[in-house]
């Protein structure tokens, strides 16, 4: 599927990494990983921010205090996402995908025990891929693509999710609604 060119790009020096882009996020949390000076240069499809925004709202109303998800991966250049062999029409080359995982205590880098079962597990990251669900079914004009990733020896589980503008499901557990 061959998907239209991102309609533009927000310039990003060094003193405004750290612009709040929504009430939980900022421009710095969606910069693309790849070496290089300033300024960078980043797509933000609106729609993936009110996404995430709205999981962070159900999930307070359910009892848990996320003020943000760490987001492992947001925005990729074209030339980033082919070095690490991502696909070629990734959602994160259009300002619209975010790999996430929850990391408030201890902040480390890695998920948290979100079911406070003593491990962390691709179940913890089945939380936030629930929460992404319960958006859909609010907002439908916000469906998208997700993703469910196990644990590597690198990194932990996580989630990716987007605002492609359908339905897209991978990963483990696949989701039970399918």
């Amino acid at each position: 599927r061959k998907y239209p060119k991102p309609r533009g790009f927000v310039e990003v020096k060094k003193e405004n990494l750290k612009t709040k882009v929504s009430n939980s996020f900022r421009i710095d949390q969606f910069l693309c990983k790849q070496s290089g000076g300033f300024p960078k240069y980043l797509v933000l499809d609106p729609k993936l921010l009110i996404k995430l925004e709205a999981m962070l709202e159900i999930a307070k109303a359910q009892g848990y205090d996320w003020s943000s998800f760490h987001i492992m991966s947001g925005y990729r250049t074209p030339h980033y996402n082919r070095l690490i062999k991502n696909v070629k029409y990734s959602r994160h080359q259009y300002g619209q995908a975010a790999d996430i995982f929850v990391d408030n205590s201890p902040y480390n880098t890695w998920m948290d025990d979100i079911n406070k079962d003593g491990k962390i597990s691709v179940e913890d990251a089945f939380i936030i891929y629930s929460l992404a669900e319960q958006v859909t079914h609010i907002l439908p004009h916000l469906k998208g693509g997700l993703g469910l990733y196990k644990t590597k020896k690198h990194r932990g589980p996580f989630l990716h999710v987007d605002a492609r503008g359908y339905r897209a499901r991978w990963g483990v557990p696949f989701a039970a609604s399918e």
